[in-house]
């Protein structure tokens, strides 16, 4: 029976989470990497996420009624985010993975828009090799990094409210180009029933930088040195799972500034994208997405 390309639905959610943990550990062990998704459970909460959220569109590519994959998009905001893309480890490298990620970059071009993005892991040549031939060009070379918290706090940083989105957005299509509102709008609305709290730095009144903190997130700011200040006290606030960000390494002087402050590299990335992409300007920090 030939694979079929499905909607992504509630009932697959066992089916995607067991290939979801057991795709990212093996590519992480395979190249002597951690793997981003430590469980089973931890993979179950994250694809119930990406399956009911209406911000996001996801399919699943089912054989005799067996799911062998899944990919989705994230269609919040003007740049359509691609991922997590993961095949059963037993059929990958035969076509799965193609056949998903041409259909989420043609549905999306399609549907939402000309901007089509994603965060390619640096050390996977297969999947470089792939998104590369789907038309996808490398634009940030970018490392996730341990953040150092804060020693003490900082009475400049707090949390995000709705109040504070229209300026957040603001730095962001300064920084970063693109408008996130609405991605900022869900993390302030749902992120903090997940431990998951965005926070901003405000110095004399006006806002100097924001960050939705963890592997997820994403930040803006007007200097390096605003950016790695809340970032430090956010990692000081929140749990040691959101103790991680993705930075980009080619533009400035961030990197190093974050490694002189004691922040540990610890694999490498790549940002992809189809479509339109102005280079952002400044500080700032991609999410899994873009």
């Amino acid at each position: 029976m030939a694979i079929e390309l499905v909607r992504a639905m509630p009932e697959h959610i066992p089916q995607m989470a067991r290939i979801t943990y057991e795709a990212f550990k093996g590519i992480a062990d395979a190249h002597n990497f951690p793997t981003d998704i430590p469980d089973v459970n931890v993979a179950s909460m994250f694809i119930e996420m990406l399956v009911t959220r209406p911000d996001f569109y996801g399919v699943a590519a089912v054989e005799d009624g067996v799911v062998l994959g899944h990919n989705f998009v994230q269609i919040s905001d003007p740049v359509a985010a691609v991922g997590p893309i993961c095949v059963e480890p037993n059929r990958q490298a035969k076509g799965v993975g193609r056949h998903l990620m041409q259909h989420i970059v043609e549905w999306s071009l399609k549907n939402h828009g000309p901007m089509v993005r994603l965060l390619q892991e640096g050390y996977n040549m297969r999947s470089l090799s792939l998104y590369a031939a789907l038309g996808f060009v490398v634009r940030e070379p970018v490392v996730l990094m341990e953040v150092i918290p804060a020693s003490k706090p900082d009475s400049t940083t707090r949390a995000l409210t709705a109040a504070d989105l229209d300026a957040c957005d603001a730095l962001c299509q300064k920084v970063q180009k693109a408008s996130r509102k609405n991605e900022l709008a869900a993390a302030i609305q749902f992120g903090p029933a997940m431990g998951c709290v965005p926070f901003g730095r405000f110095v004399g009144g006006p806002l100097k930088a924001f960050i939705v903190p963890g592997f997820f997130g994403f930040s803006a700011a007007v200097s390096d040195d605003e950016l790695l200040d809340v970032m430090q006290e956010a990692a000081r606030l929140s749990p040691p799972p959101l103790h991680r960000t993705l930075m980009p390494t080619r533009q400035g002087t961030l990197f190093p500034a974050a490694m002189r402050r004691g922040f540990r590299s610890i694999k490498p990335f790549n940002t992809m994208s189809i479509g339109p992409y102005e280079t952002p300007r400044g500080a700032w920090t991609p999410s899994i997405g873009y």
